[in-house]
């Protein structure tokens, strides 16, 4: 019987000779990828003030409860734990938004035990990342992978602080790429059987390079072994413009859209799914500009086919505000082309919609 070395030898010496090489996967990979990797993920402790909402109840309620609930206090004070991973020497480390969303303090605990007060550098609630920044010199640091090298089907590594139990390492496959969620229509997330749980939120997901492919944010929550994260290109740009500026300033294209109804799509069509609806065109906003028109069916972004929602915000998520996009729609049953350039997106549209509590919660949350 073959030793498992030697038939993971043999299983590379059989691919195509223009095939890049692969970490081999042995019996020490993981504890070896663990042991690189952890020191530089970092435990994330905040506090936060939230209202106490019995000491919010109506002065009516005074006559059932007496003088008790005048004594409450007004507001009290939620922990929470999360993770997150040093991306510059300097003391830079990347982090789920929601992790350090509305922390009067921010406590970063490093692999060798060592313990920094945290601040904010910049947030992104649409992207649900952000980074912060500890008073440390010559952290370890973890690279970006190369997004087009991640497939379906391949080993990854979590680390993190899983119910507040720092450098857990879990691992498995990634089981679906660009997966659309409900918490976050423009991320099209990693999914992975990689154990997560609530604290993993903000950690990396690691290659067998040790190279970050995501961030770990979600779990199903009603399923066991279906984690999601944000995917390593979203990373890199976030975190690019948060640096620069401490905000992402997002692209716009002023419309409400919506699945074409497949009934709808039949009758115009013949398929069941061949675009995606405009419902509402914002007055002035860039799609009105372009003479895009409510009833409208967008074909077609920059060339490339859409049939769902998430699949057109997506695609104008990586653009950037002046960019020119060009939309291929169908309007009464004729085709037309709408050059439409981009606008920055109000502030009040670019918080992250609350999370339905099925089919994903932020985990910590």
């Amino acid at each position: 019987m073959l030793k498992p070395l030697a038939l993971t030898l043999t299983m590379v010496a059989a691919l195509p000779a223009q095939a890049a090489p692969r970490a081999l996967f042995g019996t020490e990979t993981i504890a070896d990828l663990a042991e690189k990797a952890a020191p530089a993920v970092v435990n994330i402790d905040t506090v936060t003030r939230q209202k106490n909402p019995m000491a919010e109840m109506d002065p009516l309620f005074h006559r059932f409860f007496g003088d008790n609930l005048q004594q409450l206090p007004r507001f009290y004070e939620q922990k929470g734990v999360g993770s997150g991973f040093v991306i510059d020497p300097t003391g830079l480390i990347v982090t789920n938004d929601h992790v350090i969303r509305g922390a009067q303090t921010i406590q970063v605990t490093l692999a060798d035990g060592r313990k920094f007060d945290g601040h904010v550098v910049g947030h992104d609630p649409g992207s649900d990342l952000a980074l912060v920044q500890v008073p440390a010199k010559g952290l370890p640091t973890l690279p970006l992978a190369d997004s087009r090298k991640v497939r379906v089907g391949e080993w990854v590594v979590a680390i993190g602080s899983p119910l507040g139990l720092s450098t857990t390492v879990t691992a498995g496959i990634i089981s679906a790429l660009n997966r659309d969620v409900a918490i976050n229509e423009r991320v099209g997330f990693i999914q992975t059987d990689a154990a997560i749980n609530p604290g993993n939120s903000g950690g990396p997901l690691l290659n067998l390079e040790g190279q970050v492919i995501g961030v770990n944010t979600a779990i199903a929550a009603r399923a066991h072994g279906i984690g999601f994260a944000i995917p390593v290109d979203t990373i890199r740009s976030v975190t690019s413009e948060l640096r620069a500026k401490g905000k992402v300033e997002r692209p716009w294209l002023g419309v409400v859209i919506t699945e074409l109804a497949p009934e709808r799509a039949k009758q115009m069509f013949q398929k069941t799914d061949p675009g995606v609806l405009v419902r509402e065109v914002a007055t002035d906003g860039p799609a009105a500009k372009a003479g895009l028109l409510e009833g409208d069916v967008i074909l077609e972004v920059d060339g490339k086919a859409v049939s769902q929602p998430g699949e057109v915000i997506r695609a104008i998520a990586t653009r950037h505000v002046g960019d020119t996009v060009h939309l291929l729609v169908s309007r009464d049953g004729q085709h037309k082309e709408i050059p439409l350039v981009l606008a920055p997106m109000p502030e009040n549209l670019q918080t992250a919609p609350e999370p339905p509590p099925m089919p994903a919660d932020p985990d910590g949350e």
